[in-house]
C-alpha cells in the first residue's frame, strides 16, 4: 500500500471509471486496490455551499462523503463478525493524498485479471443473472438488511460484481452511509429499512425484476399483491 506521505499520479494513472461525480483510477503497485477521487461538478457545488472559513476551521467538510464512507463501511464489517453475512460494502483502506485532492482506497471489485466489474444493470443487461447470480443478489439485499447498511441513493451503477474467495457476488461500492448530520437512518432501523425497500424497488423496477418486501428478495415474476 502507499506510504500516507506518498502523493499518487493519478492523471497519468489508469482510468477504470468516471460517473457520479467520482473517478476510480488503478494504484501501481497496491495489489487490488483503486483510489476513488470527487471530481467535476460535485466538489465545486461543494465548495459553494459551505464558507470557506468553516473549510478553515473544519477541513474535514471537504471530504464528508469520503469519511462518511470510511466510518459506514467499518461499522459494518464490524457488525458482519460473528453472524452468518457477510458485508455488502467494498472495503475501504483509509484515505490518500493524489494529484487530483484527497482520494479514498478501496478494493477493487472486479475479475481476477484486472479492472473494475460489471455494474448490477450492465450485469442485467448481458443476460448474465442465472439461478446461481440471483441467489447471490438476493445473499446481497438480505445482509444490507440485516447489517444495517445505510444506502440513501441506491442505484444500479453503484452495485459491482466481483470476486471473493472464489465466489463471484455484488459489492455497494458508492454511496453509502448517512450523509445527514442527524444520523436518523443509521439510529432509526424503521426509516433505514423503509428507504431500502423503496431503493430495491426502484432498482428491481430498471432491471426487469420484483422486489418482494416481505421476503426481502428479487424475484424475476411479480407474483401476486400481497407480498
Amino acid at each position: 500500500m502507499p506510504k500516507s506521505a506518498q502523493v499518487l499520479h493519478l492523471n497519468t494513472g489508469a482510468l477504470l471509471r468516471r460517473e457520479q461525480g467520482r473517478a476510480v483510477f488503478a494504484v501501481n503497485g497496491a495489489g487490488d486496490l483503486v483510489a476513488k477521487v470527487p471530481i467535476g461538478a460535485d466538489v465545486s457545488a461543494r465548495k459553494r455551499r459551505v464558507r470557506p472559513l468553516v473549510h478553515k476551521q473544519f477541513p474535514v467538510t471537504l471530504h464528508r462523503a469520503l469519511v462518511r464512507e470510511v466510518s459506514h463501511e467499518m461499522e459494518v464489517r464490524m457488525r458482519s463478525f460473528g453472524t452468518a453475512f457477510v458485508s455488502p460494502l467494498a472495503t475501504t483502506h483509509g484515505m490518500t493524498r493524489t494529484d487530483m485532492g484527497l482520494g479514498l482506497l478501496m478494493q477493487r471489485v472486479g475479475p481476477k485479471a484486472g479492472g473494475l466489474g460489471l455494474t448490477l444493470d450492465e450485469f442485467i443487461a448481458r443476460d448474465m443473472l442465472d439461478t446461481a447470480a440471483l441467489k447471490a443478489l438476493n445473499d446481497f439485499a438480505r445482509s444490507v438488511f440485516a447489517l444495517g447498511v445505510v444506502v440513501p441513493k441506491a442505484d444500479c451503477r453503484s452495485i459491482v460484481w466481483g470476486q471473493e474467495d472464489g465466489i463471484c457476488r455484488p459489492f455497494i461500492v458508492d454511496g453509502f452511509g448517512d450523509p445527514s448530520v442527524i444520523r436518523l437512518r443509521a439510529w432509526l432501523p424503521f426509516l433505514r429499512r423503509y428507504e431500502l425497500h423503496r431503493g430495491m424497488e426502484r432498482m428491481a423496477g430498471e432491471i426487469g425484476l420484483h422486489w418482494s418486501r416481505r421476503k426481502k428478495m428479487f424475484l424475476r415474476s411479480r407474483p401476486g399483491a400481497h407480498l
